[in-house]
């Protein structure tokens, strides 16, 4: 069994075809699994949309998928400018396709071990595991899941790696369209089991970051130097994570 989880893509169609092109030359994948964040930030939010439900994939929703569908009441003013633009470019069909998207998705394992693929984590939409988060921390978010569950793929972080904790493979298959690990190459992951241990695979795909960053400039983005400074940065500011490896809200 082999499950391709892209996550983190927003609105970086360059970026998402890449990866799919990339996906088409590995060995056959048994399911697409995009894990959330599918449009805000990026210049083309209508058309990466449009290539994600022309998958026909199991397709869970992040946390600016929700601040797209509410209009982000509670984020700051220059990411209400960008969530509002990124309303007016889905349109009403767009905002309706992320409110119904699921929170998780299940995959069955007939080896044993289920695969469960979040978008931060299996309790909300927010909180990020990072490499180093402590015992605590992962007992909180992990360790309720049901015996049968032996591996866990994830985004939101924007940083691809494994971890092994306790019994579960712990898989961030980093941001597709905007990477936050020092490598702007676009990142997704592929899963694999032919027994009951899952195994994974990080794969990294170079675009054409230039006209993406010329897409910014004429798409009408608001803010666009930021959004512009963040793709090509490809890493947080320092005040990006916290000291216990969460990430922060970026009110911005």
């Amino acid at each position: 069994m082999r499950i391709a989880i892209i996550s983190d893509i927003h609105g970086n169609q360059m970026a998402l075809e890449a990866v799919l092109q990339d996906l088409k030359q590995q060995p056959q994948v048994d399911q697409i699994v995009i894990a959330g964040d599918l449009c805000l930030n990026g210049p083309r939010p209508r058309e990466t949309l449009h290539i994600i439900q022309a998958l026909n994939c199991p397709v869970i929703q992040g946390n600016v998928d929700v601040e797209v569908v509410t209009g982000g009441p509670d984020a700051g003013s220059k990411k209400r400018d960008t969530i509002a633009w990124t309303r007016e470019q889905i349109g009403s069909e767009g905002i309706d396709y992320l409110a119904q998207l699921p929170l998780t998705h299940l995959v069955t394992n007939p080896y044993g071990n289920d695969l469960l693929v979040v978008h931060a984590n299996p309790l909300n939409q927010e909180d990020a595991i990072f490499p180093t988060s402590p015992d605590s921390k992962l007992e909180h978010l992990l360790g309720k899941l049901e015996p049968t569950i032996g591996a866990v793929a994830f985004g939101h972080l924007h940083i691809a790696y494994t971890r092994r904790w306790q019994h579960l493979l712990l898989v961030d298959a980093g941001s597709c369209g905007l990477p936050r690990d020092e490598d702007q190459r676009a990142a997704y992951a592929i899963l694999s089991s032919e027994s009951t241990i899952w195994q994974a695979e990080h794969r990294r795909v170079e675009y054409d970051i230039k006209a993406v960053v010329k897409d910014l400039k004429a798409c009408g983005i608001p803010h666009v130097e930021k959004r512009i400074r963040i793709l090509t940065a490809a890493t947080y500011t320092e005040n990006g994570i916290n000291e216990h490896g969460g990430k922060k809200k970026n009110k911005g």
